[in-house]
């Protein structure tokens, strides 16, 4: 009748909620898988070459990590010196790649104090004393535990190898760890069902840690049998192991950082996986272990 109000549509059934999860986490795994099998040729053809072009590919991504990193704490409100922190962890990489040609002591040196001259800069302003902190935590964190993937790669000179199994050295290090993460990721989305980390990462699950970690030793014979055939049995077995448990550990104190920060994954620069630190945290664990025990134990190098 005149003066009614027009009839409502009919309300829309209710969504299914777990169909958009469903969905993004379908979407989330192609990208994951697609974005690996483009990186990791490339990763192989550059950590054969050695010298600067690797040397090159760590220097990106630490330069995009300490990017997301110093971000990351710019949202806690505290006031870090990004181009400092990457000069200083360009530095560290330099290091590591010529440990004869640079004076180790004058890099340590210079940072703090540039580090702490600039805090003079603005003296009235609030948090000066924790954004020193953080630059330099960002430039050990992202730079000198990334380092460590140079280091392997240039063992050799150290170990007395060829140059070329520098290569497999560092290889060693991206499969035992990518392996051990996805494992975690693959049993963990289909089997996980307990969280006590979840104040941590709430995706994290008991289940999916066993299924990192035996991943993570499966990994560790197989790369024993196709290419790192300078591991015994026993190195292959302890290895395993510590990849297993650090490389998750890793993961975990990235994921503390992120909830520190109320931050989500670190950035979407690789499509799949998020950011730089959410693709590499894991190895900031990993690849000091593998390097130390490859130097320590396996080639007995003072």
């Amino acid at each position: 009748m005149p003066g009614d109000r027009p009839a409502e549509p009919p309300a829309a059934p209710p969504a299914d909620p777990a169909a958009a999860p469903a969905k993004r986490s379908s979407w989330s795994l192609g990208l994951r898988v697609t974005s690996g099998v483009l990186f990791v040729p490339l990763l192989v053809l550059l950590a054969r070459a050695g010298g600067i072009a690797f040397l090159g590919l760590i220097a990106l991504e630490v330069g995009l990590g300490l990017v997301e990193f110093y971000r990351m704490m710019r949202d806690k409100g505290l006031r870090p010196y990004p181009l400092l922190g990457l000069a200083c962890a360009l530095g560290v990489l330099w290091k590591a790649f010529r440990p004869h040609q640079s004076q180790s002591d004058f890099l340590l040196t210079a940072a703090l104090l540039l580090t702490l001259g600039l805090g003079l800069r603005r003296p009235d302003l609030k948090g000066r004393v924790e954004g020193m902190a953080v630059t330099l935590f960002g430039v050990l964190y992202v730079g000198w535990l990334s380092a460590h993937l140079v280091l392997l790669r240039e063992l050799p000179w150290r170990a007395g190898t060829d140059y070329a199994d520098g290569a497999r050295y560092a290889l060693l290090a991206f499969f035992l760890t990518w392996s051990c993460d996805t494992g975690a990721f693959a049993v963990g989305r289909v089997l996980g069902r307990n969280r006590p980390w979840a104040r941590i990462s709430p995706r994290k699950s008991v289940e999916g840690a066993i299924g990192g970690f035996l991943s993570g030793l499966a990994a560790a014979f197989i790369a024993r049998v196709w290419f790192a055939r300078f591991l015994g049995v026993a190195d292959a077995l302890l290895l395993g192991v510590l990849v297993g448990v650090f490389a998750q550990v890793g993961d975990l104190v990235e994921s503390m950082l992120k909830r520190d920060a109320r931050s989500g994954d670190s950035s979407d620069i690789i499509p799949g996986h998020g950011g730089i630190l959410d693709r590499f945290d894991s190895l900031f664990f990993a690849a000091p272990l593998v390097f130390y025990y490859l130097k320590i134990v396996v080639f007995k190098v003072p």
